[in-house]
């Protein structure tokens, strides 16, 4: 589209040529009122700025004159062609160089005579009542306070003055308009012509053609054009970039683990591969369609119908289909596009989260179940007690509190491998490591007393790392713990023979294997001894104090430091817990 011309004339040109005006004139209101208020304000403050100036004058040369005083007055009004009035304290018109003092009133009531009488400078503009006229007033006190010195002058004066010098300033506005006028008229046409060239070649670019070339202009406008042809330029490189972009956002939404879908006017207008993959479809095959044609399982479509035309983002929860999965869909409103309203979809397939929810929801009840047992039991035990104090059944009420002092331990024990569960849900450093061969050692100190107490022989067999530092990358409590839990069961299921902790290790892994000659684990329960409150025998772990939490303990700490856990258990011959860590050189 080129510029249009009325006349020979370019719009660009009347419009610069009409701002121009416009301004000039747009700023001769102001100063036409200059000319009247703010003028006549300022000749004012003028004239009395003089008339107190005369009036301190001749304050002073009152005081070093003996001539008479209506003489001196006269001559000085002559002089200055102003009404000069002398006025004693109490008001009395001593001297006027306009009147006869003696047919003047008493003016000790005039407001500029009454501020001069306080020791201050008067003003006031009133109509004389003596002369008939409108004058500005002006009194100030003589240096020994004994008279105050009038002046004042005609307003007729001041407003001829100021008459004079509003002329002036129409005439010179008048001026200053026509070489406005005059001016505007040459810059638009001096400057409008290499505009419009380069305004042509703005619209050929807006256009698409950006191999336009820029015509050469004034010197003044080369800074312009040289920037439009660096303009076109940046403009083809930022097209490539943009293409580049874009290429760069498809890889981006492609590598999302959730299906991300484009929506306007009903229409799908992008999709990643993984909507590609929920739909059976590759995205190209998908774009384009309406949102009702691309697949989508009758969950999700009727979830996003039923969501995409709200004004703010939305998300609900789907499922179980019947293929057991569970979505979630967020709908995000965008701007309108060309074709209607514009939203984005993320479908986000949360199976797994809703199984581990649903695993952590087992475990809370498990948990609450678990902690709700031997409180229970401490709490009746204790009503017990009271009881027997009561009938003063000393012996089962001692029998009694030896029972709470049990269900206390074992209430203890569960809690500590609560926190230790806890503990475990975050990773060690990587500076964790523990001392194999000490370890050892402390679990076999801390467990051969109640080893020795079942009659059991409980031993190490550190043979095959005789004369080696032996250490695994995992935080030393950590391995107490997996330590002491698997010695604690064998154990506990170890009704006769003995316990035996072994200790292999090659240049990768350390092998630690708590073998026992207990009852073993019947095959069907192999597999869940490691989930959490599992317990093969339920009555025997109760009546140990166990809480169910031991195995599952065991596979967290050494699964935590990267490690792995095996059980080789036969009904009647024992059983063998066998950890695999990974050696610290």
């Amino acid at each position: 589209m080129t510029p249009s011309r009325i006349g020979g004339m370019t719009g660009y040109r009347i419009l610069l040529l009409a701002r121009i005006v416009g301004v000039t004139l747009l700023l001769a209101p102001a100063w036409v009122f200059s000319l009247y208020r703010p003028l006549t304000d300022a000749v004012v403050e003028q004239q009395t700025e003089h008339l107190a100036d005369v009036a301190t004058s001749v304050a002073l040369m009152l005081e070093a004159t003996d001539a008479p005083l209506q003489e001196t007055v006269v001559d000085l009004g002559a002089d200055t062609g102003l009404r000069v009035t002398l006025i004693t304290m109490d008001g009395t018109v001593l001297a006027d160089s306009d009147e006869d003092p003696a047919t003047m009133a008493n003016h000790g009531d005039r407001p500029e005579v009454v501020e001069a009488l306080a020791g201050r400078r008067g003003e006031d503009i009133r109509r004389s009542d003596t002369q008939g006229l409108e004058r500005l007033y002006v009194a100030v006190p003589s240096a020994d306070s004994a008279l105050v010195v009038r002046t004042s002058t005609s307003l007729t004066r001041i407003r001829a003055l100021t008459a004079g010098i509003r002329d002036t300033g129409l005439w010179l506005l008048a001026l200053a308009l026509f070489a406005a006028v005059a001016l505007a008229w040459r810059i638009s046409r001096t400057t409008a012509g290499p505009i419009e060239r380069l305004a042509d070649t703005a619209h050929a670019m807006a256009s698409g053609d950006l191999s336009t070339p820029v015509h050469g202009t004034t010197p003044a406008l080369a800074p312009l054009s040289n920037a439009l042809a660096t303009l076109g330029d940046q403009m083809r490189d930022r097209i490539g970039e943009i293409e580049r972009e874009r290429e760069s956002l498809r890889l981006v939404v492609d590598g999302l683990s959730d299906a991300v879908l484009l929506v306007e006017g009903g229409s799908v207008t992008l999709a990643n591969r993984v909507a590609g993959t929920l739909l059976r479809g590759s995205p190209v095959q998908i774009t384009g369609k309406p949102l009702d044609a691309i697949g989508l399982p009758a969950s999700l479509e009727s979830a996003i119908a039923s969501h995409i035309d709200e004004a703010g983002p939305a998300t609900v929860d789907l499922g179980p289909d019947p293929y057991q999965r569970y979505h979630r869909v967020r709908t995000v409103p965008l701007s309108g596009g060309p074709t209607g309203r514009r939203s984005l979809v993320v479908i986000t397939e949360t199976t797994d989260r809703m199984r581990l929810d649903a695993i952590r929801s087992d475990f809370v009840a498990n948990a609450s179940h678990e902690l709700k047992t031997p409180t229970a039991g401490i709490l009746l035990l204790a009503e017990s007690a009271a009881s027997a104090a009561e009938d003063g059944d000393v012996a089962n009420a001692l029998g009694f509190v030896t029972a709470i002092q049990g269900e206390a331990a074992r209430l203890k024990k569960l809690v500590s491998d609560l926190l230790d569960l806890s503990r475990m849900e975050k990773r060690p450093g990587p500076e964790a490591v523990a001392d194999v061969r000490r370890s050892i050692d402390l679990a076999i100190s801390a467990h051969h007393r109640s080893a020795s107490g079942r009659g059991l022989g409980l031993t190490a067999d550190l043979s095959a790392i005789r004369g080696e530092d032996v250490a695994v990358a995992m935080d030393h409590t950590d391995l107490a713990i997996v330590l002491d839990n698997l010695l604690s069961n064998a154990i506990t299921y170890t009704e006769t023979g003995s316990v035996r902790v072994s200790v292999s290790a090659d240049g990768a892994d350390v092998i630690i294997t708590v073998s026992d000659t207990g009852m073993g684990i019947p095959e069907h329960d192999r597999e869940r001894v490691f989930e959490r409150f599992y317990r093969v025998d339920r009555a025997r772990s109760r009546a140990s104090g166990g809480t169910g939490l031991g195995l599952s303990l065991v596979k967290n700490a050494v699964e935590r430091a990267g490690g792995s856990v095996s059980i080789d258990s036969h009904i009647g011959s024992g059983t063998s817990v066998t950890v695999r860590l990974k050696r610290v050189s």
